[in-house]
């Protein structure tokens, strides 16, 4: 994916070799090359790339920034919502096809949204993180705990999410799925908050790396709603 972004506070060619080297190192880029006649960095990556990220890399390096464009109220505001529709868009899906499919019942019952929920929460999700497996497992293991402390769980977890998708979609496997399901969404909800807690700008990996999307307040809410219905799933299929 290519990014092209402004830098302020290079001098020399030598400060476009530093920008560059520091770049490549990322695991995330691919390739970097600055013009300094231009003052121009172009990027290729695995995931899309916003400026609070190039910024917190070569910050790093020297006395360098991406410059930010000057904008006004309305167009902060607007750029705060388009940021957060990928992820709005993806949960209202989810809600409009989990409440479709409770036609197929006689009636509507909380335990019988909640699986269909789940399960199309997990089918879309997944789908979207196996386009791109080793570029989600990458950005994946910078927040989330188990994927920090188990080798090979990032590279794994889209297939996982599938599992989890088609076992409650079809009702089977229900105690398993509600506990996995709960094991994981606590221990992306610690990274996730470990994340705001320290201020960091880090991409979503819930997305894949198809959408650009940094680690939110939204991305938080995501995961406790997950935690919440999981935890009522097991509380009804074991007492």
């Amino acid at each position: 994916m290519k990014g092209i972004f402004k830098i302020a506070g290079m001098t020399c060619q030598g400060c476009a070799n530093t920008i560059e080297n520091g770049l490549k190192n990322d695991p995330n880029i691919i390739m970097a090359t600055v013009s300094l006649d231009d003052m121009e960095l172009t990027t290729q990556s695995t995931i899309p790339l916003d400026d609070k990220y190039v910024d917190s890399i070569i910050s790093s390096l020297g006395n360098y920034k991406v410059q930010n464009r000057k904008k006004n109220l309305l167009s902060k505001i607007s750029d705060h919502f388009n940021s957060k529709k990928p992820i709005v868009l993806g949960l209202l899906i989810v809600t409009i096809s989990s409440l479709s499919l409770q036609t197929s019942h006689e009636s509507f019952t909380l335990d019988n949204w909640f699986m269909s929920y789940m399960g199309v929460f997990f089918m879309l999700f997944s789908f979207l993180k196996l386009l791109n497996v080793q570029g989600f497992s990458t950005t994946f293991s910078r927040y989330d705990y188990l994927a920090k402390t188990i080798p090979g769980f990032a590279i794994s977890y889209p297939f996982l999410e599938l599992f989890l998708g088609i076992a409650f979609l079809t009702q089977t496997f229900l105690i398993a799925a509600g506990l996995i399901t709960l094991i994981v969404m606590v221990s992306q909800s610690i990274g996730v908050a470990n994340v705001l807690r320290t201020n960091q700008t880090i991409q979503c990996a819930c997305l894949g790396t198809a959408i650009s999307l940094p680690v939110s307040y939204l991305t938080l809410f995501e995961n406790l709603v997950m935690i919440l219905m999981s935890a009522y799933m097991i509380s009804k299929l074991t007492w």
